[in-house]
């Protein structure tokens, strides 16, 4: 199985593909897209929706994993965020590629262990768990990796349940 984990955000969108299986992981690529601040915000928009679909082409995931929405402090921002969600489900989706949600709790917790983790924590885990000597930079495509290794947690644990009912 072949995960894309997207990280995403309106200026640095990280991301990150692995390939697993129900014991192992294995780095493919991880990266980040940037933004520029001072560009209209659509004309960002589509930047990342371009950068997500190249990947897809490149790399062909099987499917692809996204941080769930969370509000934060800042309305503004928060909304923002959700468009750039938007953007990145659209780009799977449109070119067939599955598409999953999952609260930060719920990575950190398959993650680390521990759903309240710092973010140290989460990275360290990741750059283990993928036998990294280095925790990947920037720390956005780190959490992309999370939340890949998320998705393949809970792939894992439903096919178990599924064998095990069937």
């Amino acid at each position: 199985m072949r995960v894309l984990g997207i990280d995403p955000g309106s200026e640095t969108t990280g991301w990150g593909v692995i390939d697993g299986d129900r014991r192992r992981y294995t780095l493919v690529e991880y990266g980040s897209s940037k933004t520029k601040a001072n560009e209209p915000f659509a004309t960002r928009l589509l930047q990342i929706c371009e950068a997500i679909e190249e990947i897809i082409a490149r790399l062909q995931p099987d499917s692809c994993a996204l941080e769930d929405g969370f509000l934060k402090t800042n309305v503004k921002v928060t909304l923002k965020l959700g468009q750039v969600r938007g953007v990145a489900m659209l780009a799977a989706s449109s070119l067939g590629i599955a598409v999953s949600e999952y609260a930060p709790l719920t990575i950190k917790s398959a993650v680390v262990g521990y759903g309240r983790a710092e973010k140290e924590q989460v990275q360290l885990m990741v750059a283990r768990l993928l036998r990294l000597e280095e925790i990947p930079q920037p720390a956005d495509a780190a959490d992309a990796l999370a939340i890949a290794i998320c998705d393949l947690h809970t792939w894992a644990t439903l096919s178990r349940q599924s064998a095990a009912a069937g």
